[in-house]
């Protein structure tokens, strides 16, 4: 046998041995009990206590041949009376069950009834006694010289009449013979099995209790050890999981012990009943066997967990479903019908116990150094398991009368869990240090891979800049106004990125104490007055003020420049980012001999605790995702080093919702007055050629292609770069720089066939603009193109959700940006196309059928009115000519034109009815405002046909039009006439309503389309109607020029 070969034999060798003498103990236990039995015995029915010392035996067992009627259930008095005889009698072990014995030769069932009675002769005098019944299946009453002493649920011979009960009960009682007679009537319709299968006991009351009070204790202590281990095991799983870990194993042991706890309290002397219970003994019976379910499947899981080689996730479920399934039955069935198949679901789950047994010892046996202590470990776990299991076994099957075995193997069990989840958490601590030293290890790495890389990038940066800024300045010839503006945006982010890198240099100096600062006297307020300067750029039309509040006599100070001009780029430009509206406020006083200087931002503000991380390397304070996270986060670690080279000491407060405030210190020197240098002069020079490229927005460029995109970008460089592409394939476009003009764009003009949108932006996020279009229009009605710098799968999901139809990340490809907004743009013109069409379609379906009708009348006329017959002939030629005015699909009318048409309408319906029709005009509007076509006329016609004409008198229809704020107009067609009822509402309203006419359905089908809005009516019967709607009031709408 080779060595490896030996070395795994030995360790089969040596769990194999383990394993056969714990599980020895348990026969041995049984035959020591036996071997144990004592010398009094029940023959015959009669137990003589002549030789019995209640001294040196308090208490003895009622144990041997007592006499047993099957099928009777005898009266005390019917021994006394000498009537024995006429029923059979037979003898009968206890403790046993009555199902192993027969009756000609056949074996007693287990459902039945039976007496059992014995006699104690030569009983000691003066004492009291007492009885204690164990476990009789599965109702009994017991009498003592004809008297009942313990009564546990109703024995009867019919099972209608029966109750079952099986508790361990103790009674006491005295007698003045020398004789005691003990009768048992048992019942049973539930169990498997039955009789009396644990002994009586019998002995002095006194000893008897305190015997009991012993047994109580001690199941009691078991108790209260699992339900504290529970506890503990609870506790640590909230802790861990309050802290970022979902360790579930933990969560599981407490369940365990929990369940354990149940178990052990509803078994042996059923300890939990002394608190009492309003439960029936078949819901404590079934309780209990719930409880041992549960535990088996949580145990599964739990190994499961552990170790998945122990037991696999499909073994897991298969348990689960089984034991799952059963416990169900148990909850839904009664005894007699679970308990049937429980001894199947025993074999199961003991196969399943020994199967898990056998793969935790071949996982110790295989396992590694590392794991040899843990693999143990689990290994006596599952052991003490089927220990414990196989002990509860035997008790359930009457072959052991005490579960103090059991009992040990889960107090075993137990330690054993406590040792692994201690060694599971140093293994944990242990592999949490190693994935520091590693992470040490990969930090510097990295520091290393950014300071070459940075190095590699600020030569052809630099050179980038200065090739750009001679361009600039015209070293190659004239350049246009839009040729300088691009070149600019060139040259400044450039010169962001170049910061970006000095930055990351800087901080790879300070790891190494590289900074040498050259100090000089300088003048602070005109060092924030350059900041602020420069930062107006970034700033754009941000609604964020930036306030100097330093004094003009402030006294000069003794600092590096360039390194205080960094410190306060980063200070002020970290303001900036996290405040929306508001200001950012710089100022400075004197302490003593140092200089405080506190800037401060009334912007989202910085959660309580978090404080402590902001001046830490690569670290960004969680936010809202609107924000901007541009940066790699070490720009307040580097202003916090410069600041202490300076000898100084920097600090933040703040409150959420607040705003911030970071104060930091400078040595003071007194001196008075100092002339601006060099660097600061330069940086004026850029401030202010960076304020001459602020755009104003909204931006309206005009293309070859008229219909408008509106591009949502707040970034200059980017928004630049977009508008560039579109203007290459000659698109109109709208330019905002944030969601809000966003938003105001679309109420204003509804005719953009595309929106282009940036994801995060400063004032609200690209999700919240989205989600706003969308509540106005489809995927397919306003198509829109998210726009972010993070390009990964999970971006592109969410903003797919959220309603976008493409996305594109930043930076991009001129080409797929403008691939992916021809596909869109072509999606929108089929889209239009269709629904101009539509229009087109409900306009179409215009009957005018008061024609016959005025047809009529005008040949009435010609006989007795030529003239007024003439007349309306013209009124009904206008009417004819405006209703089918059919140029162009998408057409337009007048306001004056569509009022036009109405009282053309409203004169030839006069002519028919005369003064029962009153129209009243309330007009407040642009006459020559654009409006759809048969928008009033049909609403007007509506009212006179269905409101004015259903009533003899007539009435007044009422034509309001009136222009209110924000560009809308609000229209309303009112009728005093008969009004209509919900229901009757709800029909016309329908598009399946016959109409007579221009129905009120295609009417808000035409305004919804067209708008994106429904009309609001309000009728009620004997009062009248009103139609009412609001639609934009652009004399240009949908036909902005730009």
């Amino acid at each position: 046998m080779v060595e490896g070969e030996d070395f795994l034999y030995k360790r089969w060798l040596t769990i194999s041995t383990i394993a056969f003498i714990l599980f020895s103990l348990i026969p041995v236990s049984i035959l020591i009990s036996k071997e144990a039995r004592q010398e009094l015995q029940v023959h015959n029915g009669v137990m003589d206590l002549a030789a019995w010392d209640p001294e040196q035996h308090s208490r003895i067992k009622l144990d041997g041949e007592w006499e047993f009627y099957w099928n009777e259930l005898l009266p005390p008095s019917f021994f006394r009376h000498g009537a024995s005889d006429s029923v059979s009698r037979m003898i009968m072990e206890v403790p046993s069950d009555w199902t192993e014995s027969r009756i000609n030769d056949k074996p007693l069932p287990a459902y039945g009834y039976a007496t059992y009675r014995m006699v104690l002769s030569n009983v000691p005098d003066d004492m009291v006694f007492a009885l204690k019944k164990t476990n009789i299946r599965f109702s009994s009453d017991i009498y003592i010289n004809g008297e009942k002493l313990l009564s546990d649920g109703k024995p009867s011979q019919r099972s209608t009449d029966y109750t079952a009960g099986n508790i361990p009960q103790i009674g006491g009682f005295s007698t003045t013979g020398d004789d005691i007679e003990i009768i048992v009537h048992v019942a049973n319709y539930d169990y498997i099995n039955a009789g009396i299968p644990s002994s009586l006991y019998f002995g002095e009351l006194n000893h008897m209790m305190k015997h009991q009070q012993q047994l109580t204790v001690r199941e009691f202590s078991l108790i209260a050890i699992l339900v504290t281990l529970a506890v503990i095991y609870a506790v640590c799983f909230i802790a861990a999981w309050l802290n970022g870990k979902k360790d579930y194993s933990l969560l599981l042991f407490s369940l365990i012990c929990l369940l354990f706890s149940i178990y052990q309290g509803l078994v042996g002397e059923r300890v939990l009943l002394l608190f009492g219970s309003s439960f029936s003994f078949e819901w404590i019976y079934k309780i209990k066997d719930i409880s041992s379910m549960t535990y088996f499947i949580v145990l599964v899981v739990l190994f499961n967990q552990l170790q998945q080689n122990i037991i696999s996730r499909r073994a897991t479920k298969i348990a689960i479903t089984v034991l799952g399934i059963f416990t169900l039955l148990i909850v839904l069935l009664p005894i007699q019908s679970y308990t049937l198949l429980q001894v199947y679901v025993i074999v199961f789950y003991e196969f399943l116990l020994l199967w898990m047994l056998v793969r935790a010892g071949a996982l110790y046996v295989k396992s590694t150094a590392n794991h040899r202590i843990n693999s143990m470990l689990l290994f006596m776990g599952m052991l003490t398991i089927n220990l414990y299991s196989l002990d509860l076994l035997l008790f359930a099957f009457s072959l052991k009368e005490e579960l103090w075995l059991g009992q040990l193997y889960i107090v075993i069990f137990n330690i054993i869990m406590i040792f692994l989840v201690v060694l599971r958490f140093f293994t944990a601590y242990q592999e949490m240090k190693e994935m520091k030293n590693k992470l040490v290890k990969l930090d510097k790495i990295k520091d290393d891979f950014l300071i070459n890389t940075s190095h590699e990038l600020k030569t052809p940066l630099g050179a980038i800049v200065g090739i750009t800024d001679s361009i600039i300045k015209r070293v190659e010839g004239p350049l246009n106004e839009q040729q300088v503006q691009n070149l600019t945006i060139v040259k400044n982010s450039g010169r962001r990125l170049t910061m970006l890198v000095n930055d990351l240099l800087d901080y790879s100096k300070m790891k190494n104490g590289d900074i040498t600062l050259h100090k000089k006297k300088m003048n602070l307020r005109a060092s924030v007055d350059a900041v602020i300067k420069l930062q107006m750029f970034v700033l754009g039309n941000k609604p964020v003020r930036l306030i100097n509040s330093i004094s003009e006599a402030f006294p000069d100070i003794y600092a590096d420049p360039d390194r205080l001009l960094q410190i306060l780029h980063n200070l002020i430009g970290n303001a900036m980012k996290y405040t929306d509206v508001g200001e950012v406020k710089i100022s400075a006083e004197m302490h003593r001999n140092t200089v405080v200087i506190h800037v401060r931002d009334t912007g989202i503000g910085i959660a309580p605790g978090m404080e402590r991380f902001v001046f830490q390397a690569y670290e960004q304070i969680e936010s809202s995702s609107k924000y901007d996270r541009s940066g790699i986060g070490i720009g307040l670690s580097i202003t916090k080093k410069l600041v202490e080279l300076h000898g100084g000491r920097i600090r933040v407060e703040s409150a959420i919702g607040e705003g911030s405030v970071f104060t930091f210190t400078l040595p003071q020197t007194g001196i008075d007055s100092v002339e601006w240098n060099t660097a600061s002069k330069e940086h004026n020079d850029e401030a202010h050629e960076s304020l001459n490229l602020q755009v104003q927005y909204p931006l309206y460029l005009e293309g070859e292609i008229k219909e408008p995109i509106l591009v949502v970008e707040d970034d200059l460089a980017n928004m630049q770069s977009i508008i560039n592409a579109l203007k290459l394939k000659g698109y109109s476009i709208v330019a905002v720089h944030n969601g809000h003009q966003a938003l105001q764009e679309l109420d204003k003009n509804q005719g953009f066939y595309l929106v282009i949108l940036d994801i995060v932006m400063a004032d609200m996020s690209g999700y919240e603009v989205l989600t706003k279009i969308r509540e106005r229009y489809t995927l397919f009605e306003l198509p829109v193109l998210m726009l972010t710098a993070r390009n990964k799968a999970e971006d592109m999901r969410i903003a797919v959700d959220n309603g976008a139809n493409d996305y594109v990340g930043k930076p991009f490809e001129t080409e797929e940006l403008l691939a992916r907004v021809n596909n869109l743009t072509k999606m929108k013109a089929a889209v239009k196309h269709a629904k101009d069409a539509e229009i087109a379609f409900l306009r179409s379906q215009i009957k005018p059928h008061f024609l016959y009708n005025a047809l009529n009348s005008i040949a009435e006329l010609c006989i007795v009115e030529p003239s007024q017959a003439e007349d309306l002939v013209l009124h009904l030629s206008s009417y004819l000519r405006n209703s089918f005015d059919f140029k162009q699909l998408d057409s337009f009318t007048t306001l004056e034109k569509e009022l036009a048409l109405v009282e053309a309408y409203v004169h030839i319906e006069r002519a028919r009815f005369g003064n029962r029709i009153q129209v009243e005009y309330d007009i407040d509007a642009d006459p020559f405002i654009q409006i759809p076509p048969l928008i009033l006329q049909p609403l007007v016609e509506n009212a006179i046909r269905h409101g004015l004409m259903s009533s003899s008198s007539g009435g007044i229809v009422n034509v309001m039009v009136r222009k209110q704020e924000d560009h809308m107009m609000f229209i309303s067609v009112s009728d005093n006439g008969c009004g209509m009822s919900e229901k009757k509402l709800q029909e016309i309203l329908s598009p399946q309503t016959e109409s007579k006419g221009v129905g009120l359905w295609n009417i808000g089908q035409r305004i919804k389309l067209i708008y994106g809005i429904d009309f609001e009516v309000n009728s009620a019967e004997g009062v009248g109607t009103q139609i009412m709607f609001h639609i934009p009031a652009h004399p240009d709408y949908m036909r902005r020029s730009y």
